[in-house]
């Protein structure tokens, strides 16, 4: 036990240090940043002391010592590669590792989360460094536990317990008194759950509870009534839809230098210059443009398979339906949700790059627009390249905008990164994306087309490069524009081409379709939160989620919600704020939590 203890103190002290250098700490004065230390240091002595404990311990009772010491090893190189992964990764994207992100590495195929040669590179290196200091560190735990008396350690756990739990009433507390200084940083420390301040205060200074949010209960009332449809739409003569999505794709792409065309094609249609998605991520972005409720509802729709009231009236209207995506449709499950019902739904492409599945997704997209048939079409077509940041051939030869990078290498990402290396590549491949796009609009008008179609271009979520210069890359990290910021131009036969500069939503989608296009007669309210894109007035509030966390973006401040921190206000670039909660502010909350409770129904 004696070894067990210097073992467990060493590791700790390691990944403690190490953290601190590697990751973002959002407060650093005295108190936060001791708070931080001792918080981190006795979490993670506790992890590993429970990790040797369970698998180091017993060789040592049965008298295996070498064979306690490569267990040993081996056991702090795996656990100290994980860290290292969760360091990085919060980093860039500030969450911790999770089962989901897990998933869709292990079962994406490579369309979620790719992986560049360099990369690759890179992972190896860090590896190699891993199994040095890993080594390094349980011989000299070894050594150590020769020269000390197995009494002088005795007092080493107690020590590690107290801290422990003095950092959890300190994290309990300040959360209680407003300390935002001190309890946000705990935040950064992976697989850390500190005491929440409503065991020791019924309410948050502001007069919310935690969690108020739950939309588990219940059974899902969606849509509130049966749709009923205007019979002045004639059935046949209805418009062809084709949504053309590219995931990842930030509004201030739309330019006459980076992508020429969509930009033309901006100019001489319908132009919303300041729409925003409903998260900012791949998942939310979706499921709010198809279903116009918030990512709150996702689990529920999923767990039912309950189909997306978007689809469901293309449905009722005739259309014939499919998705042509270059990632997978199961990855996200977009297949038991937004198209649940939809027979012979295209899931994924084929090839053995991004790039490739993208061009697979392009050609079948091309021979359904061949088809025969006397039936309205709907196509959403999802191009996932510039998530992948990918170049390759002769893309890679005519690069418009200088970088070393083909591929992205997230581990070269640190503090003093140059944000243009990733930035330009980006850009290339959006010119590259642009190129696409012209292809696609071409062959709908020389295939004669693009004259009864409604044609939208737009994406699921933006994406940042440290734009805020708080070391953010990347999306689904927080909820400034660069994230959720996303063009949205519309050919729309009949409609005169004009440029519109009020704040629209993905949840509008719903709101506009269906009553303008497919001839729905309910309320709006029925089936969406948005508006019409043509609505000008306020949309309040506007509700954005991550996979962890939701939002209520205001126009000087953004406010924000998780079941760690409760309630906290980020200027627009994502700073703390020190204002206070308005009575408006509580207005646009608690119609949050009205919203996230319409669509259930509760016995």
């Amino acid at each position: 036990m004696h070894l067990i203890i210097i073992t467990a103190i060493l590791e700790s002290l390691c990944l403690t240090l190490l953290g601190i250098s590697l990751l973002p700490i959002p407060h650093t004065d005295t108190l936060p940043a001791a708070y931080l230390f001792f918080a981190g240091f006795s979490n993670t002595a506790l992890i590993c002391f429970l990790l040797n404990l369970l698998t180091v311990y017993p060789f040592h009772r049965a008298g295996l010592n070498k064979t306690a010491f490569v267990v040993s090893w081996s056991v702090f190189m795996l656990f100290s590669i994980i860290a290292v992964t969760d360091f990085k990764v919060y980093g860039i994207y500030r969450f911790h590792l999770n089962m989901a992100m897990l998933d869709l590495f292990l079962n994406g195929g490579g369309d979620v989360i790719a992986f560049s040669g360099t990369m690759w590179m890179s992972i190896i290196g860090y590896c190699v460094l891993v199994l040095i200091s890993t080594f390094t560190v349980i011989m000299t735990a070894a050594c150590i536990s020769r020269k000390i008396k197995p009494t002088g350690t005795i007092i080493i756990p107690v020590f590690i317990l107290v801290t422990f739990l003095l950092c959890n009433i300190t994290h309990a507390v300040s959360k209680g008194l407003g300390i935002a200084s001190v309890y946000r940083n705990s935040e950064i420390i992976g697989l850390y759950y500190p005491l929440t301040s409503s065991k020791l205060f019924k309410k948050q200074p502001d007069g919310l509870t935690e969690n108020a949010t739950d939309t588990s209960k219940g059974i899902i009332d969606y849509p509130k009534h049966p749709l009923h449809y205007s019979e002045t739409i004639p059935e046949g003569k209805l418009p062809n839809i084709y949504m053309i999505y590219v995931d990842g794709l930030r509004a201030d792409t739309l330019n006459s230098d980076n992508m020429p065309y969509l930009y033309e094609m901006a100019r001489n249609n319908l132009n919303f210059t300041e729409h925003l998605s409903g998260g900012n991520a791949t998942r939310n972005g979706i499921f709010t443009l198809f279903y116009g409720l918030p990512g709150s509802y996702w689990n529920r729709m999923l767990n039912a398979n309950i189909q997306s009231i978007m689809v469901t009236a293309l449905q009722d209207r005739g259309y014939e339906i499919n998705a042509f995506a270059g990632a997978q449709m199961y990855k996200p499950e977009f297949d038991r949700t937004v198209f649940a019902n939809v027979k012979n739904l295209r899931i994924e492409s084929q090839g053995g790059s991004v790039s490739e599945k993208d061009q697979d997704a392009i050609r079948d997209f091309k021979s359904f627009l061949d088809k025969k048939t006397d039936r309205p079409q709907f196509a959403f077509v999802f191009l996932d390249k510039l998530h992948s940041n990918e170049l390759i051939g002769e893309e890679r030869e005519h690069k418009k905008y200088p970088t070393p990078w083909n591929n992205p290498n997230y581990l070269a990402i640190d503090k003093d990164f140059d944000r243009d290396i990733f930035f330009n590549l980006y850009k290339n491949v959006a010119y590259v994306i642009d190129t696409q796009l012209q292809d696609l609009f071409t062959y709908l008008q020389n295939s004669n087309l693009w004259d009864n179609s409604i044609v939208i271009v737009s994406a699921d979520h933006g994406n940042e490069f440290n734009d805020n210069g708080l070391g953010y890359y990347g999306h689904n990290s927080n909820f400034t524009y660069a994230q959720l910021h996303v063009p949205l131009v519309i050919h729309w036969p009949g409609k005169s081409a004009q440029e519109y500069n009020h704040i629209t939503t993905s949840y509008d989608l719903t709101a506009t379709l269906l009553p303008e296009v497919l001839g729905v007669t309910n309320d709006t309210s029925d089936y969406t939160i948005g508006k019409s894109f043509f609505d000008q007035s306020p949309r309040d509030p506007i509700i954005s989620s991550s996979y962890l966390e939701d939002a209520v973006i205001k126009k000087d401040y953004i406010i924000i919600s998780n079941s760690i921190n409760g309630i906290r206000i980020k200027n627009k670039n994502y700073r703390d704020s020190d204002r206070k909660l308005t009575e408006e502010d509580r207005k646009d909350l608690s119609r949050k939590l009205e919203i996230d409770r319409t669509y259930v129904h509760h016995d």
